[in-house]
């Protein structure tokens, strides 16, 4: 009987050993993706992109299937889409059905991911926004960017009336306005106070001025929330309207939703866009194309080449920068800046391009804690511009 024991609490043991080198090795050795069968891309209701195999385009398969293995095995980044485009062509296309983490809004998150569903694109809806001012700028009914922003709201209550008349357009674009806004590191934000009060438009206007326009750069929503507001004077329609006439009907975008303020029911500039993305990235693409969408131009050559033209910093240690409701992370080849620009949105919402090498990235995610900033430039600089020859990348986060 003793005999026994001892061979049960052996075989206990050694059964237990050999479990934990068997997650060891899988954790040191995860599958591996073959090429063998792999879809590059997935079947939509849609036919809204031209399709490549990824080697037509000049990517070596063997990194992009290194890549998607990374993003598989790595479910705490959340990341539940990444699409890369090239040269016009869509060329890698993945959905990861891995759920969002809670983001304390009564905003609706759909799952699973996939090519013909939405998500939340929080605050990629700015860029949105501003393109839609770039659009009314070519139009010509802005007459410019240095138009005093709230000259659009002449007849509102406003705080510091006087202060806030030296604002401009321009100043709403690169968030170097001077209001008295903080939507990092406050709790609770002025952003989530804006979304919770009875009236958005009149929580900002309620803000008084901290500084003089142009020399505090400080993340303002407010700023975009306003920028949507001029777009709804100017044109008579509501945001959303006007978007869809003028910049998801040419792209084709069909398939979207807009979250709207409860309480007014207003269509805000700041966040609430619901996107898939297939379209997320056509936006990417339509400013590598300088504004044209199948022959039909959106805004200016103009707008695109300034709009991707850094203009200053939220932080004096990180070297991203920002402006034109645009990122710009700082990635060298060989030691020399590349160009690289982004839409951002909270929560791992993302989409880069690169001109030089004609890349549009596409990366949405779930992350809503703890989200990764710096994982998405990881990605590129170890994977995707090496996938295309470009090995001497990296990527500089601190100064």
């Amino acid at each position: 009987m003793v005999g026994n024991n001892r061979f049960n609490h052996l075989a206990t043991t050694l059964g237990g050993a050999v479990s934990v080198l068997a997650i060891a090795w899988v954790m040191f050795n995860p599958p591996k993706t073959h090429i063998e069968g792999f879809k590059w891309t997935q079947a939509s209701k849609q036919s809204d992109w031209a399709i490549s195999l990824p080697e037509a385009e000049g990517f070596k398969t063997e990194r992009l299937l290194e890549l998607h293995d990374l993003v598989t095995l790595k479910k705490t980044k959340k990341v539940q889409s990444l699409l890369i485009v090239r040269n016009g062509h869509l060329v890698f296309e993945q959905y990861y059905p891995v759920q969002s983490s809670p983001d304390g809004t009564p905003m609706p998150q759909y799952f699973p991911p996939g090519v013909d569903t939405y998500h939340q694109m929080r605050s990629v809806t700015k860029t949105v926004t501003s393109t839609l001012i770039g659009h009314l700028l070519y139009t010509g009914a802005i007459a410019n960017k240095d138009m005093p922003l709230f000259d659009y709201f002449l007849n509102e209550d406003l705080q510091d009336a006087e202060k806030k008349q030296v604002i401009s357009l321009r100043n709403a674009l690169d968030f170097n306005s001077g209001l008295d806004w903080k939507e990092w590191g406050a709790y609770p934000s002025d952003a989530m106070g804006m979304w919770l009060s009875q009236d958005p438009y009149q929580y900002i206007f309620d803000k008084k001025i901290a500084h003089s326009p142009g020399e505090v750069f400080a993340y303002q929503g407010a700023m975009s929330v306003l920028l949507g507001g001029v777009v709804e004077k100017v044109t008579g329609k509501s945001l959303r309207q006007y978007a869809e006439q003028t910049l998801f009907n040419p792209l084709g975008i069909t398939h979207y939703d807009w979250f709207a303020h409860e309480v007014t029911g207003d269509y805000l500039g700041s966040s609430g866009l619901y996107l898939r993305s297939r379209d997320l990235a056509k936006l990417g693409q339509l400013y590598l194309n300088n504004g044209v969408w199948e022959g039909k131009r959106i805004f200016s050559e103009q707008w695109a080449q300034q709009s991707l033209v850094p203009k200053g910093k939220f932080w004096p240690h990180k070297t991203i920068e920002y402006g034109h409701n645009w990122w710009f992370p700082l990635i060298t080849v060989d030691g020399d800046r590349l160009t690289v620009a982004g839409m951002r949105g909270f929560g791992g919402q993302e989409m880069f391009i690169i001109p030089q090498y004609n890349l549009v990235i596409t990366m949405t995610s779930g992350a809503f804690i703890g989200q990764d900033e710096d994982f998405p430039f990881e990605l590129m600089v170890d994977y995707i511009l090496p996938a295309i020859g470009i090995s001497k990348a990296k990527y500089i986060s601190q100064v």
